[in-house]
C-alpha cells in the first residue's frame, strides 16, 4: 500500500476517529498516528485498540510534526479547535475534519489556519449509534460515501486517493451544497425520528407501547440513538437548510391529516403509492451524484445463519459484496436480502453461484 502521510494526528479518538486510525494503520496508509483526547483513559483505550500508535499530552505535541491532522470531534468543538491548533501546524500539513456540516467549519478554517497549510473538509457517511473508541471498526468506511470539500489542489487530489485507499467512495461537493443535501437525507430524518420518540414517550401508555413496539417503530427511530451532542451541533450549524425542510414536512403532515380526517380513499391511496414508488428507488445509487450499485435480491428462508451462508457462498467465489441489506423485518416468513455489487459482472457471477446453491434470486436493473 502507498504511504500517503508519514505522521498523522487524530484529535478526538472516539468511534469515528478511532475507526479512521485503525483503518489507516491496517492499510499502512500512514507510518504513525498520534492521538489526543481530553481524557487520558480514552487515549489508553485507543492505544490498546490499535487506533493510534502514540498518545500526546497536549494539542501542540499532537499536531506540531503531523503531515495530516484529523479533527474528529463535534462541530462546535472543531470550531474551537481550529484556531487552537493553528500556531502549531507545520508548513505543508493537511488539516481535515469529519463533521456532518461543512459551511461553518470551512469558514472557520479559512479565518484561522495559516496559508502554509491546506484545509480539506471531510464527512464520512458512515457511523453507528454506538459511541467511544471501543466501538471503532477498521472496516467502517468500506464502500461508504466520503464527502470532501476544498478547492482543486494537490492536497485535494491526495485526499481523494487516500479516501479511496480507505475503501470509501470520495465525493467532492462545495460546502453549501453539501449542507443542503445532508439536511434532507440525514438531518431531517433524525429530527423526525426524535420527534416520534418524544411523541410516544409522552403518551400515558408509553411503557406498554415499548413492549409492543415492532419493526416499524424500531427501524423508523433507530437514528434517534445518535449522539445528542453531535446532533445539537448539527442543528446549530445547519439551521439555514433544516428549518425550511421542517416547514415543508409540516405541510406534508397537514395534508395527510386532512386526507385521513376526510376519509379520502382515493387521496390516501395516491399518497401512499407515490411514497412507495419513490422509496423503492432508494437502494439505487446510480443516479446523480452517487456511483452505481448493481442490486441482486435473494429470497432467503427464516433460519439461523442463512445470511452468513449467502455471504459466504459469494465471498468464497472471490466476489466482493459492496452492500448488504435485509429489506424487511421477518416474523414467520422469509424476506428478500439485497446484495449490492460495484459491477454488473460481479452481480451476474454472484447470481450464478446462488442459483447453483438453490437460492431464488432476482436482478434489478438500474
Amino acid at each position: 500500500m502507498t504511504v500517503y502521510f508519514k505522521r498523522a494526528a487524530i484529535i478526538g479518538v472516539g468511534m469515528v476517529g478511532g475507526s479512521l486510525g485503525k483503518a489507516m494503520l491496517k492499510r499502512q496508509l500512514v507510518e504513525e498516528i498520534i492521538g489526543f483526547d481530553r481524557a487520558q483513559s480514552i487515549l489508553s483505550q485507543a492505544l490498546a485498540a490499535g487506533a493510534i500508535t502514540e498518545a500526546a499530552n497536549s494539542l501542540q505535541a499532537a499536531v506540531n510534526q503531523a503531515d495530516l491532522v484529523v479533527l474528529a470531534a463535534p462541530v462546535m468543538a472543531v470550531l474551537e479547535l481550529l484556531p487552537e491548533i493553528a500556531p502549531y501546524l507545520k508548513a505543508g500539513a493537511v488539516v481535515t475534519d469529519v463533521c456532518s456540516t461543512k459551511t461553518a467549519v470551512t469558514r472557520q478554517a479559512a479565518n484561522s489556519l495559516p496559508p502554509t497549510v491546506t484545509f480539506i473538509g471531510g464527512h464520512p457517511m458512515a457511523g453507528s449509534e454506538k459511541q467511544g473508541v471501543e466501538a471503532a471498526d477498521e472496516n467502517l468506511f468500506e464502500n461508504a460515501i466520503y464527502f470532501l470539500t476544498g478547492k482543486p489542489s494537490q492536497a485535494l487530489a491526495t485526499m481523494e486517493r487516500f479516501i479511496c485507499a480507505l475503501g470509501a467512495v470520495p465525493l467532492i461537493l462545495e460546502p453549501h451544497r453539501h449542507d443542503q443535501r445532508v439536511a434532507a437525507i440525514s438531518h431531517l430524518p433524525h429530527l423526525l425520528a426524535t420527534a416520534l420518540v418524544q411523541l410516544i414517550s409522552g403518551l400515558e401508555e408509553a411503557e406498554e407501547l415499548l413492549v409492543l413496539a415492532a419493526g416499524g417503530f424500531r427501524d423508523t427511530t433507530r437514528v434517534a440513538l445518535g449522539s445528542p451532542q453531535m446532533w445539537k451541533d448539527i442543528c446549530l450549524t445547519n439551521g439555514e437548510h433544516i428549518v425550511p425542510l421542517l416547514e415543508r414536512f409540516l405541510h406534508e403532515v397537514r395534508q395527510v391529516k386532512a386526507l385521513v380526517a376526510a376519509g379520502s380513499a382515493d387521496g390516501l391511496l395516491d399518497h401512499f403509492e407515490k411514497a412507495r414508488s419513490f422509496r423503492a428507488q432508494v437502494p439505487l445509487r446510480g443516479k446523480g451524484l452517487f456511483p452505481t450499485v448493481y442490486n441482486l435480491y435473494v429470497y432467503v428462508p427464516d433460519r439461523p445463519g442463512v445470511i452468513g451462508e449467502v455471504a459466504g457462498l459469494v465471498g468464497r467465489s472471490g466476489i466482493n459484496i459492496a452492500e448488504i441489506e435485509l429489506l424487511r423485518s421477518r416474523e414467520e416468513e422469509g424476506g428478500p436480502l439485497r446484495l449490492g455489487f460495484m459491477s454488473n459482472e460481479a452481480r451476474q457471477l454472484a447470481a450464478g453461484v446462488l442459483i447453483s446453491a438453490g437460492f431464488r434470486v432476482q436482478l434489478q436493473e438500474g
